[in-house]
């Protein structure tokens, strides 16, 4: 009985022992990749001369590397962010950004596959990945852990839109900044390390020194700013790996940023008149809402907001000529002008009132009426603002909503017209209500980015909702029209005249 079971289970033994034997070659045959993220990957791997290898192209694709054969140098190169490594087939020399580092055993090029062997791994791609590479035979593994950042330099730079203070590094790295007075920005960079103990710069610009001291969290750069430096801005960047911290110095003058390209041309030979001595109040700009490619809100029957608006503003032109005032308009056709560039008209002609006329509009077509808007700030600008003012300099987002105007630093100066701007926009209120029939709707603040950018008084009018079927057929009536403009202009005259204009 036994005999015969020995028997039997002969064949079964013999194949579970070349199973066995066959798993163990497979297993030997791979490693696996572990990075510290999680991710993993399969790394094939061989015995040759005595040495283990492993192929390159799933090192590449581990690593997340490009390769590039070049035939007539017969190199192997590979991209790695931004590093670059090539080799030889041959060679125990690698090399990474053109520094050749010895990888102890020649890289291979078998049967049209390169292979390399474990210490370029632990050395070469290591430090191209910033990353600790530990290879294990025990249990066939690849660990991967991401290092911390070395600050490699420091630098300044010069640029229009100030002075750049810039930590150079080998890698992306997290960061933090903060500004906790006017003669300083620090800077961490936690996890990061230090050759040295410290790096100090000179500074020059809105930069007065760069200091960089290491610590056992990470890396603590204290930047030391100009006096008259007022907001910063910090960004990381990729290629190559640094921080930029910007320093800005705002100018207090009317007219905060340079002129944009094109700006004069479109004053066209009204601008004359200004050369004229004239006191107080007696230019005025005129903007009609959207035009262009920006068509605004459209209503029933096909009526679309930049007509209405366009209009609208050359009845109160003309009525405003009329009445002996230099007037000017953001525009005279159906051209679309950005929003900095309806401020920046404005500042350059020197004008002293701005009516920028629009259209309302809700997603309920039951609002109606006319109203009448000037410039409040935010309540993250007065944040900003207070933050700047002596308790270290004001702190600018990447992506974050400042107005296409500037409007941090516009809106200060609108902010000091506020009661000439309410003053305006009450006496427009009170002359549209003495002769529209559609509702009045009042005077209120609000954060607008064309008003925001404007260095005189400014106000915004909504002559009526193009949303609502009532307002709609007013809009599209040329008397209403009509009754709109001369209504503005008649505003801006009692404006002018009670503050000692014409």
């Amino acid at each position: 009985m036994r005999r015969t079971l020995d028997r039997a289970l002969g064949p079964a033994a013999v194949l579970a022992a070349v199973l066995l034997m066959f798993a163990c070659s497979a297993r030997a045959d791979t490693f696996s990749v572990q990075f510290g993220d999680g991710r993993t990957d399969i790394v094939h791997t061989a015995r040759i001369d005595g040495g283990s290898y492993f192929r390159l192209a799933d090192v590449a694709r581990a690593f997340g590397a490009s390769r590039h054969w070049n035939p007539r140098t017969s190199k192997m190169s590979l991209a790695v962010g931004i590093h670059r490594l090539s080799m030889a087939s041959g060679s125990q020399f690698v090399a990474l950004d053109g520094d050749a580092m010895n990888v102890g055993s020649p890289v291979l090029l078998r049967e049209g596959e390169f292979w390399v062997p474990e210490r370029f791994l632990t050395t070469t791609m290591a430090l191209a990945v910033n990353s600790n590479v530990d290879v294990s035979s025990v249990g066939s593994l690849i660990s991967v852990a991401k290092l911390g950042a070395v600050l490699t330099g420091l630098d300044i730079e010069e640029r229009a839109d100030g002075t750049a203070a810039i930590l150079e590094l080998n890698d992306r790295a997290a960061f933090a900044v903060s500004s906790r007075d006017r003669g300083r920005v620090d800077v961490f960079l936690p996890g990061a390390s230090l050759p040295d103990s410290t790096y100090v710069l000179e500074g020059s610009g809105l930069v007065t020194s760069i200091t960089a001291e290491r610590s056992e969290a990470g890396v603590n750069a204290i930047v030391r700013v100009d006096p008259s430096a007022t907001s910063y801005e910090a960004q990381m960047h990729t290629n190559p790996p640094r921080l930029e911290v910007t320093l800005g110095s705002e100018r207090r003058e009317l007219v905060p940023s340079p002129l944009l390209k094109g700006t004069k041309n479109l004053l066209g030979t009204c601008s004359s008149p200004l050369e004229a001595a004239h006191t107080g109040v007696t230019t005025v700009m005129i903007d009609p809402g959207h035009g262009g490619a920006d068509p605004g809100k459209y209503g029933r029957q096909g009526l679309i907001e930049k007509e209405v608006t366009l209009a609208i503003a050359e009845e109160a032109a003309r009525r405003l000529r009329s009445e002996g005032f230099y007037v000017f308009m953001t525009r005279s056709s159906d051209s679309f002008v950005s929003v900095k560039r309806r401020a920046e008209i404005a500042n350059l002609a020197g004008a002293h009132i701005f009516v920028s006329i629009h259209a309302g509009s809700w997603h309920s077509g039951g609002a109606r009426g006319f109203r009448v808007t000037y410039y409040t700030p935010t309540q993250d600008y007065l944040v900003d603002k207070n933050r700047a003012g002596g308790r270290g300099l004001r702190r600018g987002n990447y992506g974050a909503r400042r107005g296409e105007v500037g409007e941090l630093l516009w809106g200060e100066v609108q902010e000091g017209l506020a009661d000439q701007s309410r003053s305006l926009a009450r006496a427009v209120n009170r002359n549209m209500a003495g002769s529209l029939p559609n509702p009045d709707r009042g005077v209120g603040g609000a954060d607008i980015a064309v008003l925001a950018g404007c260095a005189m008084p400014a106000v915004l009018v909504e002559a009526a909702f193009i949303t609502n079927s009532s307002d709609a057929e007013l809009l599209a009536d040329s008397d209403f029209q009509e009754d709109v403009g001369r209504a503005i202009a008649r505003g801006v005259a009692e404006y002018a005249r009670a503050a000692g204009g014409r």
